[in-house]
């Protein structure tokens, strides 16, 4: 048994619902989107920009490793941090920003177990 779609154009689209054309789509949830003869692009420099800003690292130098290999965290390391609310936002941007930036998906993943009980070394 096959099953026929029909592709909708935006025309056919706007007939059957009440929608507003807003025209190309450049920055949509934090990612801006750049059209290119190869393809479409995915940026997030904006939204990296913006945690930077947010956490007062915008002057911060970069960093090759974003996590040394052997890592010793713990859950008492040092002093819990004053507002957790602040650290799982930040954890919660920083898994978003997974999206583009694989090289710190496994930064984020062990920063990420530390959600209920964050310390100042985490």
């Amino acid at each position: 048994m096959m099953l026929s779609v029909a592709l909708l154009s935006k025309t056919n689209f706007m007939s059957v619902f009440k929608l507003k054309d807003l025209g190309t789509l450049k920055y949509f949830l934090g990612i801006e989107i750049a059209p290119a003869p190869e393809g479409i692009f995915l940026y997030q420099c904006k939204y990296t920009l913006d945690i930077l800003n947010e956490t007062s690292m915008l002057g911060s130098k970069p960093f090759f490793l974003p996590m040394e290999q052997q890592h010793k965290l713990s859950s008492d390391t040092c002093d819990p941090v004053p507002d957790p609310g602040r650290y799982r936002r930040l954890i919660g941007h920083l898994s978003y920003l997974t999206i583009n930036s694989l090289e710190i998906m496994y930064p984020v993943h062990i920063l990420n177990k530390f959600m209920q009980d964050p310390w100042q070394g985490h």
